[in-house]
């Protein structure tokens, strides 16, 4: 069904829609409970479904509840669920979510999957995710063939650590962007426009532009946010950083 023609002007102007209930809710169900498996199996480290996973930087002494978690680090990131797991690629794959995909990639008419990951921010001790431009990762060109879809497995609020965006950033052009950890870039300027927080229901998505600017503050809450984000790319871009053939073809 895609987008409407307010929600498209909104996107324009600001660089990030927010789409409500783009999952039903059962799925919505599937997904929580797949998650949590993923989770309990990667802590137990035998997961076959990820290529790879990341932990809480500080989880220890962070927070009231880090000091009753497991002995083994709380989790913060789970990378790559649609290649290994035929569940997550088919609700990546559902219409609802690429035909607005397609519109947000120049009417792209062949979607790939360029990358995809669950931001679990658990409890107490999630950890904050600077500003920064998903483009100055993923170089995807032209910018307007990529967007990400940010899924709300549980619902963000500002508490746990809900989506933040600098509204029009998307019209700044990609930024010189310096390393700050192993993990995180972030820009070299400072004072590029006041970070608006966007707090979404679970099951909504936040599609946003490959050059709009956004961060997440620390779970300092009693309950997790978990989310999904979904990089989508148009076939007729090109990226510098990832060939084709490593990609999911989604449409």
């Amino acid at each position: 069904m895609g987008l409407s023609s307010d929600q498209l002007a909104f996107y324009a102007d600001n660089g990030y829609v927010v789409v409500p209930d783009i999952v039903p809710p059962d799925v919505l169900t599937r997904i929580r409970d797949a998650i949590t498996d993923i989770t309990n199996e990667a802590q137990a480290g035998r997961s076959a479904r990820l290529s790879d996973v990341l932990v809480e930087p500080d989880a220890v002494g962070a927070g009231a509840g880090a000091a009753t978690a497991t002995a083994r680090p709380p989790l913060r990131k789970l990378n790559a669920l649609v290649p290994h797991d035929p569940f997550f690629r088919s609700v990546a794959a559902s219409p609802a979510i690429l035909d607005v995909v397609a519109q947000l990639t120049d009417n792209a008419t062949r979607i790939m999957l360029y990358s995809d990951q669950v931001f679990l921010k658990p409890a107490h001790c999630g950890s904050a995710k600077p500003l920064h431009q998903d483009n100055s990762y993923f170089r995807v060109m032209p910018h307007s063939h990529g967007v990400t879809c940010w899924m709300a497995v549980d619902d963000a609020t500002e508490e746990n650590g809900c989506m933040r965006y600098i509204p029009g950033s998307h019209n700044l052009g990609l930024l010189p962007h310096k390393q700050i950890s192993a993990a995180h870039l972030t820009p070299e300027a400072s004072d590029l426009g006041r970070e608006i927080p966007v707090p979404v229901p679970a099951g909504a998505a936040i599609f946003h532009h490959l050059l709009t600017l956004h961060s997440s503050e620390a779970n300092t809450s009693d309950k997790p946010r978990r989310a999904w984000a979904l990089h989508y790319a148009n076939r007729d871009a090109e990226s510098s950083v990832r060939p084709w053939d490593e990609m999911v073809q989604m449409r």
